[in-house]
């Protein structure tokens, strides 16, 4: 059962597209936050990273102007923007990896290092994460009857969303208790707030497909 029409396919290989994009971008944010935690950071291999994290939301843009115009011209009104509404926050994501990229270069951020791997464990959390909501957004295009009846796949891209909950929760908590100037402090909360930001996303799509779907039951 398709919710979608005969040009689902075309519209449904620009979101892969689209995927490959936002997907990208969040490796390689990985691999730059992982160089910023370098005992002695290369910055040549930072900013390269920070290229490739730009190259990859610049591609996400694009596919995501593609994504509306081909839309606009497949779906009913309802359907339309539902989906609009759903690619345009999955894009939020590869923005969010090219914002922080960006502040950590051009502020030269240092985390301290006893928070570098509960760090980096959400940043793999948030990776699995988009993996699984990429595959709730598959099955809108080609197996619809399937997520309409069993929408579990929305519940564990929400399970994986409170594994970064209580991570930042820890973090906060160490954060306030190191011996630095309580701006310091402030600073690196809110940079880890920014990266929680990822998931938090994530989680806000499932949401958005959970109404979608409550919107066209019988």
């Amino acid at each position: 059962m398709l919710i979608f029409n005969n040009k689902n396919p075309k519209v449904a290989k620009c979101f892969a597209d689209h995927h490959e994009d936002v997907v990208g971008c969040l490796e390689k944010f990985e691999e730059f936050i992982k160089a910023s935690f370098a005992a002695t950071p290369d910055k040549d291999k930072m900013s390269s990273l920070k290229t490739a994290v730009d190259n990859c939301e610049n591609a996400a843009d694009g596919e995501l102007r593609h994504d509306v115009d081909l839309m606009s011209e497949s779906f009913l009104p309802a359907t339309r923007s539902s989906l609009i509404s759903i690619v345009q926050s999955t894009d939020e994501v590869a923005n969010i990896c090219q914002e922080v990229t960006r502040q950590i270069m051009l502020e030269k951020i240092a985390l301290p290092a006893s928070l570098h791997d509960d760090v980096l464990e959400i940043i793999s959390i948030t990776k699995a994460q988009l993996a699984i909501l990429y595959v709730a957004i598959e099955k809108l295009f080609n197996d619809y009857k399937s997520i309409f009846n069993d929408r579990k796949i929305l519940d564990d891209i929400r399970s994986e969303e409170s594994k970064v909950d209580s991570i930042e929760a820890m973090l906060h908590t160490r954060v306030f208790e190191l011996d630095l100037s309580l701006c310091e402090k402030i600073y690196y909360r809110d940079l880890i707030e920014d990266i929680c930001d990822l998931s938090d996303t994530i989680e806000d799509i499932a949401d958005q497909i959970q109404i979608m779907l409550i919107e066209r039951e019988a």
